[in-house]
């Protein structure tokens, strides 16, 4: 669809045996039905099996019926509905897993949520699922990470840790903030939104794409402009699968692609 940007998203299992993923796009229309702009949510579900799976679909639904009731009215903005929808998601976990009578005790989410127009990116995240911009040739990471993995990073620029750390350290992959029901320990919400160019290309995913480095993941990337958001997600999936990692996690990608 064609909405002065091109969007897909696709999932991949992995080694795991349930996908704990989900998402959803949803076009935000204004009171004329003019489409203004697009909302793309992800979640990675935490908990192990139908925990995670129920966390992650909870989250999602949620967060996209709350952030629909604030766009209604004229006193909101976009960071005021990111960040309701969040809290309510959170809520409604809270909720379900009361509701479950233990059986759904400790799961939980990440959750990484954004508006994107023709001009503007506005997002809040919470957990490890990256939100990337790829601009003329350069890969960056918009949103913070709340996994251990930026504690050890300095703590390897400091001289504490030994250089491999970051891929051998075995709290690496600890999740330092999650909607879990509970109160919530880090959330990253920029106050401004951010510039959008023509020909950006937005890629929201779970941490299951970074099993793909970051180099490969450019150069893919620096193809895009030929590619329709649909073959460029094809593409990261094929080159994710030709790993062949025998611990890949669930990978969930959704990619933007602004009009150039």
């Amino acid at each position: 669809m064609k909405i002065g940007r091109e969007f897909a998203g696709r999932q991949l299992l992995g080694a795991r045996q349930l996908q704990e993923d989900s998402y959803a796009f949803s076009i935000v229309a204004d009171n004329d039905g003019e489409v203004e702009k697009l909302l793309v949510v992800i979640a990675d579900g935490l908990g192990g099996h139908s925990g995670g799976h129920k966390a992650s679909q909870i989250a999602v639904n949620a967060f996209i019926e709350e952030f629909f009731q604030h766009q209604l009215s004229a006193k909101s903005n976009d960071s005021f509905a990111l960040h309701e929808g969040l809290m309510y998601a959170n809520e409604c976990i809270d909720r379900a897993v009361r509701d479950s009578g233990g059986d759904l005790e400790g799961m939980g989410t990440t959750l990484l949520a954004a508006t994107v127009t023709r001009t503007a990116l506005q997002w809040i995240s919470v957990g490890d699922s990256p939100l990337f911009l790829f601009r003329r040739g350069e890969l960056r990471r918009l949103n913070a990470d709340h996994s251990m993995r930026p504690f050890l990073a300095e703590e390897i620029a400091a001289g504490r840790l030994a250089p491999d750390a970051l891929s051998v350290h075995p709290q690496r992959n600890v999740i330092r903030s999650a909607l879990l029901g509970q109160e919530i320990p880090m959330i990253d919400e920029p106050s401004a939104a951010y510039p959008m160019e023509r020909g950006d290309i937005l890629l929201f995913a779970t941490d299951g794409l970074q099993f793909l480095d970051e180099a490969t993941l450019g150069a893919r990337l620096s193809k895009g402009s030929e590619l329709t958001a649909p073959q460029l997600i094809r593409s990261l999936m094929t080159a994710i699968e030709d790993l062949k990692n025998p611990k890949q996690d669930n990978v969930t990608i959704a990619a933007v692609l602004q009009e150039k």
